[in-house]
């Protein structure tokens, strides 16, 4: 028996529900269908599944039955990266999970953390002698989640110029709005807008590969500057120990992730942290308390951080309730059978990985933003299979430790660096999807005194 279907208009079908809202629309067409159903948009067609059994077959069942490049392979056709780690599975995909993953930790955060430090002191603004300037909140998350991430993966490098590191990121949006998400058409990518942003952003990576990861190039005086470690210390051993996996476009698409990975994702969470933070004087009091204690003896660890229970609770509530990969996108490698339904072999799956985030039955008042829920005893996030912001499964965010940490380094250090209110205090935006889901552009932060 094949799914049921969501509800939808004729021919257009779900896309203007997935269009305004993706995540209310899947919310709503869980809370009617239950743990599976078929949704058709346009000319897509895919499964959702949907709750804690979905959360749970990730894990097991479909670390055999689902696969990324049916999903991802759009986005590596076009750059030439067939190994990308996020587009690969199986032996492939482990190999490099291992092969990274002590540079993507909470201890990189931990181990650059004054240099992480300075970097906030010197964002939203400070630099601007006016006073009251008004500071786009969804702009300056991402550009200073972007050089957070640069600065651990390259060992403490010097930040890149502001209009390279847009640049950059610009192109992920285009790319993921047209190629992934299909929300543009792939027309758009002939855009000046896309084309000027990508003409500076492949320059940048052009010089990056010739001189941080493949030294034979290098001469002249480039040959007397340090390289960067990090991050393209390992692309550089990738290289020689897993050359199979590491081609020249695999390469230049692994250079390319420490200047947008974590935009999307803690970017955009750190946005809704900030808004949630500057609406509530009450809870901003009591984080900020707690970030003046603990910066009494310098920078502090991610593990002290974590220890500050409004704090720490924020930041998770904020990623329970804005959850920025609301979703994981599949395909099915062969037929399965889900909730009592048949599932054919290449069929594109969406697993909802955060519908439990807005159950009551693991969350009581789910609409709530309540930053006591995660500690003992209701200890809510330690459910198993409940609290999926990270995904699930062989590909659950190799970098959720160090996302982590940074958003609780960055909210530490912008309440004890800067003194900012919300713009409009009392009023209530819609949510983004840009390319995923984030902060209304509209919101906005008013700086009201030199940075300290």
């Amino acid at each position: 028996m094949e799914p049921p279907r969501a509800s939808g208009w004729p021919i257009l079908g779900s896309a203007l529900g997935l269009l305004r809202d993706p995540l209310a629309y899947l919310r709503s067409a869980h809370t009617e269908q239950g743990e599976i159903f078929e949704v058709r948009a346009a000319t897509r067609r895919f499964v959702v599944l949907a709750g804690r059994g979905a959360n749970r077959f990730v894990g097991r069942e479909g670390r055999e039955l689902l696969e990324s490049r049916s999903f991802w392979g759009r986005l590596t056709e076009r750059r030439g990266c067939p190994h990308a780690i996020l587009a690969s599975d199986g032996e492939p995909h482990r190999t490099q999970r291992k092969h990274y993953a002590d540079v993507l930790s909470r201890k990189i955060v931990d181990s650059q953390r004054d240099g992480c430090d300075a970097l906030i002191r010197d964002s939203f603004g400070a630099s601007d002698r006016q006073l009251s300037a008004r500071v786009s909140v969804q702009d300056q998350t991402r550009l200073l989640i972007a050089r957070l991430v640069h600065h651990c993966l390259t060992g403490g490098a010097a930040p890149i110029p502001e209009h390279t590191a847009r640049a950059l990121m610009e192109v992920f949006r285009w790319e993921t709005n047209t190629l992934l998400l299909g929300k543009w058409p792939r027309l758009a990518l002939a855009a000046p807008a896309y084309r000027r942003s990508l003409s500076r952003a492949e320059g940048f990576i052009d010089e990056l590969v010739r001189r941080d990861i493949d030294l034979s190039e290098r001469a002249g005086p480039s040959a007397t500057t340090e390289v960067l470690g990090g991050w393209f210390e390992r692309i550089r051993q990738g290289r020689e120990r897993y050359p199979e996996l590491f081609t020249a476009g695999d390469v230049r698409f692994a250079a390319l992730l420490p200047f947008v990975a974590g935009v999307d994702t803690v970017g955009a969470t750190l946005g809704f942290v900030l808004y949630e933070l500057y609406r509530d004087a009450r809870l901003f009091a009591a984080v900020r308390a707690e970030v003046e204690a603990v910066y009494a003896d310098g920078v502090p660890d991610s593990a002290t951080l974590g220890q500050q229970p409004t704090l720490h609770g924020l930041v998770l509530e904020c990623l329970r309730l804005y959850p920025a990969a609301f979703a994981m996108y599949r395909g099915a490698a062969r037929e399965f059978e889900f909730a009592g339904y048949r599932v054919a072999a290449g069929t594109e799956i969406a697993v909802f990985t955060s519908a439990t985030h807005f159950d009551s039955r693991y969350f009581p008042e789910p609409e709530r933003l309540d930053v006591t829920r995660h500690v003992a005893p209701r200890s809510e996030t330690r459910q198993k299979h409940v609290f999926m912001p990270y995904g699930g499964g062989p590909h659950v965010c190799l970098g959720a430790g160090m996302g982590e940490a940074m958003l609780l380094l960055a909210t530490a250090g912008i309440v004890r660096h800067h003194d900012l209110v919300l713009a409009e205090p009392g009023r209530r935006w819609k949510l983004s999807f840009d390319p995923s889901l984030t902060l209304n552009a509209g919101v906005q932060l008013l700086r009201c005194s030199r940075s300290s």
